[in-house]
């Protein structure tokens, strides 16, 4: 056999049977093995998330521990992550809403979830007691000061900043924790629902002139003291978007004015908060109450309580802009806000509301005496 020949049957034999049949494939089953077995070896991809504040993250996966300082933050990452899994602590006042509310008995699980994350009321942190809770994320205001966050970070932490104030921010804060979560896509349309609704109420009332705008309070606090929201608040934003006025909107964000403030302004719907206890009875038999339009009119109303606050920014707020819309114009064409509130509580939290819990958010027994409420109740 000369040198040639040698070397070919060497080559020959050293050949892929595959290389011998180019025609024949694996089998299916086969196939999909490799395929399965391959995507199992590649590492789940890293995602980068920017906060509010401009500081970038890089998670490896989805957080399985996030704790949450800022208030309205914790249900809105429920409703995102479908659950209260992945919530490791929360504020003690999240905690409040979610037992006095309906999110609380959609999601038990709530009272194990640690609140002890704060320095007292408010949202300084805790850093012991966050550190005891091995998070992968911390939520915190990006306006707490630059000392808060940098208590986080000093110990390792991821300590992501929020933003508070304008739909815009809601939005950014919605898509950062999309991402945190892996629930990007879930978070995108969120955004886009809140955002029709949000498009829908400033072609309602764009073309609507000061006179017909009804001057409306809105009082965060009114048991101890008269706490009013005023210019660059998500009260005035949401006001105005419903064709309203508020009256206290030359003042700041937040103050506390006097009844004889109120009197000046003399408003004609008056909105009660959720982080206080006084109802529109309480208004309508306080003597000193008596010369203000909203009482003479009755129109005085108690903020909803659903899976959060309806007066602070949150992911029901399109169903805040509904509610306010039709007690602000009842003569106008009214949505229904029934209807919305089950597809919206179907789309946050798979749950189908019921006659008994609607009324339970809307504070129906409340405010059944507040003229115009009667189109929101059933019996």
């Amino acid at each position: 056999m000369t040198r040639d020949m040698t070397l070919g049957l060497q080559a020959a034999l050293k050949r892929p049977t595959i290389e011998a049949t180019p025609c024949r494939r694996p089998p299916r089953r086969f196939a999909l093995a490799l395929a399965l077995a391959a995507a199992a070896s590649v590492p789940a991809r890293a995602v980068e998330v920017t906060d509010q504040r401009g500081a970038s993250f890089i998670f490896e996966k989805p957080a399985e521990r996030a704790v949450f300082l800022p208030m309205p933050a914790a249900s809105t990452y429920i409703a995102i992550n479908r659950g209260e899994r992945g919530v490791a602590g929360m504020n003690a006042a999240s905690a409040a809403a979610m037992r006095d509310g309906v999110l609380g008995k959609l999601f038990p699980g709530y009272a194990r979830i640690a609140t002890n994350i704060t320095l007292g009321a408010g949202t300084a942190p805790n850093v012991e007691s966050i550190l005891a809770l091995r998070p992968d994320a911390v939520f915190a205001w990006a306006a707490a000061g630059d000392d808060a966050l940098a208590s986080l970070e000093r110990v390792g932490l991821k300590a992501l900043g929020m933003r508070y104030g304008s739909q815009e921010d809601m939005a950014g804060y919605i898509g950062m924790m999309g991402l945190v979560a892996g629930q990007e896509a879930r978070a995108r349309e969120l955004n886009e629902r809140q955002g029709r609704e949000l498009e829908s109420m400033k072609a309602a009332f764009a073309g609507l002139d000061d006179a017909r705008r009804p001057r409306v309070l809105y009082l965060a606090r009114a048991s101890d003291a008269y706490r009013a929201s005023g210019r660059g608040s998500y009260n005035d934003f949401y006001i105005r978007l419903t064709g309203g006025a508020n009256v206290a909107a030359g003042g700041p964000s937040s103050a506390t004015v006097n009844i004889e403030q109120i009197l000046a302004w003399n408003p004609q719907v008056v909105l009660l908060g959720n982080f206080d206890t006084v109802m529109p009875a309480d208004l309508y038999a306080d003597p000193r109450w008596q010369d203000v339009e909203a009482v003479r009119s009755r129109r005085v109303y108690r903020m909803p309580l659903g899976g959060y606050r309806w007066d602070p920014p949150s992911q029901e707020s399109a169903l805040t802009w509904i509610w306010l819309a039709g007690l602000l114009h009842p003569g106008g064409p009214a949505k229904d806000l029934r209807g919305a509130m089950r597809g919206w509580f179907d789309f946050l939290y798979g749950h189908a509301l019921s006659d008994d819990e609607i009324d339970g958010v809307l504070f129906a027994k409340e405010n059944r005496t507040s003229a115009g409420y009667e189109r929101y109740l059933t019996r």
